[in-house]
């Protein structure tokens, strides 16, 4: 096609491209056009491809002159990135000079956004930390004391609260007198002394709660103040000093179960003693941390490659994926305020960095999945979600290509870690698993 055309560089990775198509092309085109109605309008009064030029051109010219345009401007533009290496990361925003006629050349302008130009840090020189865990009788022993737990008995009573009692409350928080946004909560529940995790503000305010619920009784009311600590999320209540207005309204003493014949039944074990319990035990423990530990080291190596590798980010790859995000956070009826919005702008960024560094790695590598690698990746899910898996693929033909992405990214990491070097530290199992 006879074109010319000149790249201009705008801000960061926006470029523009000022495209001249001669008129000579226009007048091709537009012959093959006008040739495509002539041999496919019907009229009244007319055979079918048979209707006069005259005609034609009398009613569809507009639509013929765009449809010549459209034409040449694809295909116009795709030679011009060809010719200045250009890969588009955006979809083009076009900008017409001149439309063009058998006396005048089509004139106009592309505005898009580039890929970066990403020069990743040589995977051998990245270390990557990995939990070496065995799992021990003290292991095994403390997930069946947290099996127990779960399985507890609660009877209401009247006496005093103590450690390990769980209670109901209802609660509302002041500022100043003022109440804020979530202030206040109907049932809220927890285990006097339980373990908490979570940031500094969450602990340290369940805290406060087990120390002034100690010693209290059903419908006993009570305050207490917390300063909510600097570093926490919502910045309107952060440093502020909150009332707490608590009232009791349950209390509950727990009974765990005997470790015996009828508790084994429950997990499918029946006629089973304690050893073949604990060896029960210990194969899901051993499944659990299998999976852990994929997640772990996959987050880690994400870490290292957004840690190790800088670029610029395309700002509508980062706009789509903050839509999306967004979209997933409001279908959870989450609310949005200022900091959650900035939160989801840091979270946006992580992903499409870590997809163009996927990206490159893949092309560099010139990785590839193969529907063994599918099935693998499907045979390491649990059964019931195998059978998820499988037939989803059969109702959703969408998901299939879900399912080769997942495991393109096993393939990804896997090939990252037989690259990079492993420094193993000792950690214990619930470090890892919880």
């Amino acid at each position: 096609m006879n074109i010319s055309s000149t790249v201009n560089k705008l801000d960061g990775l926006k470029r523009s491209v000022k495209i001249n198509v001669n008129k000579d092309e226009y007048v091709l085109q537009y012959k093959k056009d006008l040739d495509k109605y002539k041999s496919t309008v019907k009229m009244d009064g007319f055979r079918a491809g048979k209707v006069p030029e005259n005609v034609i051109l009398k009613n569809y010219k507009d639509r013929i002159q765009g449809d010549t345009l459209n034409t040449l401007i694809q295909s116009s533009l795709k030679q011009a990135l060809n010719e200045h290496n250009l890969d588009t990361a955006s979809p083009p925003k076009i900008t017409i000079e001149k439309s063009g006629s058998p006396d005048v050349d089509i004139e106009y302008t592309a505005e898009f956004e580039i890929f970066p130009s990403i020069i990743l840090k040589n995977l051998t020189d990245i270390s990557v930390e990995q939990p070496d865990v065995n799992i021990g009788d003290d292991d095994i022993d403390g997930v069946i004391k947290n099996i127990q737990k779960q399985h507890t008995k609660w009877d209401e009573k009247k006496e005093e609260a103590q450690t390990g009692d769980k209670v109901v409350l209802e609660y509302e928080g002041t500022i100043s007198g003022k109440p804020f946004d979530n202030n206040k909560q109907e049932n809220f529940t927890f285990i006097i002394d339980d373990d908490v995790r979570g940031d500094d503000a969450t602990v340290g305010l369940f805290k406060e709660f087990y120390k002034n619920s100690i010693g209290a009784k059903t419908n006993m009311g009570k305050k207490f103040t917390y300063k909510m600590p600097e570093s926490f999320a919502d910045k309107k209540i952060a440093g502020k000093t909150i009332e707490y207005n608590i009232k009791i309204k349950h209390i509950y003493k727990g009974m765990a179960p005997e470790l015996n014949e009828e508790f084994y039944k429950n997990f499918g074990i029946a006629g089973s003693d304690h050893k073949a319990f604990k060896e029960s035990v210990s194969k899901y423990m051993k499944v659990e941390l299998d999976q852990k530990l994929k997640s772990v080291m996959s987050a880690a190596v994400n870490q290292k490659l957004l840690d190790e590798n800088d670029f610029e980010v395309p700002e509508y790859m980062l706009e789509q994926e903050v839509k999306s995000i967004t979209s997933q956070y409001e279908s959870m009826q989450q609310k949005i305020d200022e900091s959650i919005k900035t939160e989801l702008g840091l979270i946006a960024k992580k992903r499409v960095r870590l997809n163009l560094i996927y990206m490159k790695i893949t092309e560099d590598n010139k990785l590839s999945v193969s529907e063994k690698d599918v099935s693998e990746f499907i045979a390491k899910s649990d059964p019931a979600s195998q059978q998820q898996i499988l037939e989803k693929i059969q109702s959703d033909k969408d998901y299939l290509n879900h399912i080769k992405n997942k495991a393109l990214e096993d393939v990804i990491i896997n090939h990252i870690l037989s690259a990079c070097k492993i420094d193993k530290v000792e950690k214990k199992f619930s470090e890892v698993v919880n």
